[in-house]
């Protein structure tokens, strides 16, 4: 609510707003574009920093590199982990110019920061995604689920791409088990209706195929 969000912001004493552009644990809810968008002209007019946390949704899982790149929304920092070095342990802080000016080298310095593997691991990631076409690959997959999953007990798809939320009559955690027996691994998330589909960017049209058919099996 853009109105309820500035009532918070006028008396300027808000330092920033952290938003996570899909709240994956929510049950993969996205924000709109628009929301996100008056998101950050309320912030930019209130004298708040915008943190967009993409440390579930960045790194190509909604079909863009980031949401903010899918939006048009700048903020002036964003996080990233996870998925940024295949999975293994590496976060990074991506910080705008406006606020990068004022840090001096080693400022953010850290005795566990800058890992030579971890930071050879997020190269060969960055590479995978680009030399695989895997945006394309995540953009097609992301539209078979939609045009496909919604079958057995699931009633709609929320999300973005990658990051699916299946909103299912049953309560999630039977589905999940259900699918588990099938060779499915699904997760539940913060809503009891709600199951949380991250598949790797490079699932394939058969394997969603796949889910599709087992999900058409699952009693509504």
């Amino acid at each position: 609510d853009p109105a309820a969000l500035e009532a918070e912001l006028a008396p300027g004493d808000v330092a920033a707003v952290i938003a996570e552009p899909v709240q994956g644990v929510a049950g993969a809810v996205a924000l709109s574009d628009p929301f996100l968008a008056a998101l950050r002209e309320l912030t930019r007019r209130h004298g708040a920093l915008l943190v967009f946390d993409e440390v579930q949704c960045g790194m190509g899982r909604s079909g863009s590199p980031f949401v903010a790149q899918a939006c048009g929304v700048t903020p002036d920092l964003l996080t990233t982990a996870k998925g940024l070095a295949g999975g293994f342990p590496a976060g990074a802080l991506l910080v705008g110019d406006a606020l990068a000016g004022g840090l001096a080298r080693g400022d953010l310095g850290s005795t566990f920061g800058g890992g030579p593997m971890a930071c050879a691991l997020i190269e060969a990631t960055l590479d995978a995604i680009e030399d695989g076409d895997l945006l394309a690959n995540v953009r097609a997959r992301g539209e078979q689920i939609r045009a496909t999953c919604v079958t057995g007990p699931v009633t709609a798809i929320g999300g973005r791409g990658l990051l699916a939320g299946l909103r299912t009559t049953r309560p999630a955690k039977a589905v999940q088990a259900e699918l588990l027996a099938r060779g499915f691994l699904t997760g539940t998330s913060g809503d009891p209706h709600v199951l949380r589909l991250l598949p790797p960017l490079v699932v394939t049209e058969a394997q969603v195929s796949a889910l599709a058919g087992a999900l058409a099996e699952i009693p509504a």
